[in-house]
């Protein structure tokens, strides 16, 4: 399976053991749509402690495996896709949804400052709650 190839490679690269767990909330992730929470996989996993789910997902953040979203009631969402890009983020269901970076206009920076990292969220009512309200 090449995600467990990833996996154990970025693992490996840093002196990380591959464990059991590590290796099951990797393919959840995976394969899960894009943004997951900590009880999405302790729902999946119920004998995995809430402990191991966050310091796995803190792991593959810094191992640039998932990318941390936070959302509007400050929990956070982990994204499988950790290219650049964006969020909108529905302030009725909370569903997430990604958005290409082409699609926003590019931000004014002040004269000679340098992004080293930018996030934008668009808070707002999605077409599903929009058509059900």
């Amino acid at each position: 399976m090449q995600s467990d190839q990833v996996l154990t490679e970025a693992l490996r690269a840093r002196g990380q053991r591959v464990t059991l767990p590590r290796l099951a909330v990797h393919r959840f992730v995976s394969r899960a749509p894009q943004h997951v929470t900590a009880d999405d996989i302790h729902e999946e996993f119920p004998s995995l402690s809430f402990a191991t789910i966050y310091s796995t997902l803190d792991l593959f953040e810094q191992l640039g495996l998932v990318r941390r979203v936070s959302t509007l009631g400050g929990s956070a969402v982990y994204d499988s896709r950790v290219d650049a890009h964006d969020h909108a983020t529905c302030r009725v269901c909370g569903r997430m949804f990604d958005l290409e970076r082409d699609e926003l206009p590019a931000p004014a920076l002040p004269r000679g400052f340098k992004a080293e990292r930018a996030q934008v969220e668009v808070v707002g009512v999605c077409a599903d709650c929009r058509r059900s309200g």
